[in-house]
């Protein structure tokens, strides 16, 4: 995850505050278009899952229960595919995302179960961590509806990348105390590459995320 919401936040300047919201682990590099802070799997484009995909189905134990709230939606758009083992990826891949927004605008806990439970240790889940306390230390929330489309999923072994392109342009960065939205931007798309690795549960654990800004398709 590039750090630009953590400068963002630091500064109390919340402009950035969406589209940096999602990355919440990883790349600490400083180059060009990613500042110091965190089309769709031809595979699985002509045959839908039998199982529905609002939850993963696969055989891991007491996955902890994900709410948003009411005034939050995220969808994913194109996130099936018909090998196993890239929907486990993206099941996994989406209640990340899930967790961490549930958990700065609905559990106001940087430390609330399904965020350790989607995030290896280490950056991955200190960044995460440090990205949502930025809500709650701030008193910000975030209302609207964010996209995730353009999955693509590549699986080698027990280890795997999941990339995808955000559209935040729906979606702002809401003070709690006055009701206000922060002032939107200007360039509310992009496009991230994610590392996720199995872990001994059968987890697919997100451990490093980069971001460019790129255009979602509409």
């Amino acid at each position: 995850m590039t750090r630009r919401l953590r400068t963002a936040l630091l500064a109390a300047t919340a402009t950035a505050l969406l589209l940096t919201a999602t990355t919440a682990c990883g790349d600490d590099s400083d180059d060009g278009g990613n500042d110091d802070i965190p089309g769709v799997d031809e595979g699985g484009a002509s045959e839908e899952p039998e199982t529905p995909t609002d939850a993963p189905t696969d055989e891991v134990p007491d996955r902890p229960e994900i709410t948003l709230p009411e005034n939050l939606e995220l969808t994913f758009e194109g996130w099936e595919s018909a090998d196993p083992s890239e929907q486990s990826v993206l099941n996994d891949g989406r209640e990340r995302l899930r967790s961490i927004f549930a958990a700065a605008a609905q559990d106001r806990d940087p430390a609330a179960d399904h965020v350790l439970f989607y995030h290896g240790e280490g950056e991955g889940l200190s960044n995460a961590q440090y990205w949502i306390e930025g809500f709650t230390e701030f008193n910000l929330t975030i209302e609207g509806t964010i996209r995730y489309v353009e999955p693509e999923v590549t699986v080698d072994g027990d280890a795997a990348t999941l990339n995808y392109c955000a559209d935040e342009s729906e979606a702002s960065a809401v003070d709690i105390d006055t009701g206000e939205p922060t002032e939107a931007s200007e360039e509310p798309d992009l496009y991230y590459t994610t590392n996720l690795q199995k872990d001994d549960r059968g987890v697919w654990v997100t451990t490093n995320v980069h971001t460019e800004r790129q255009d979602c398709a509409r």
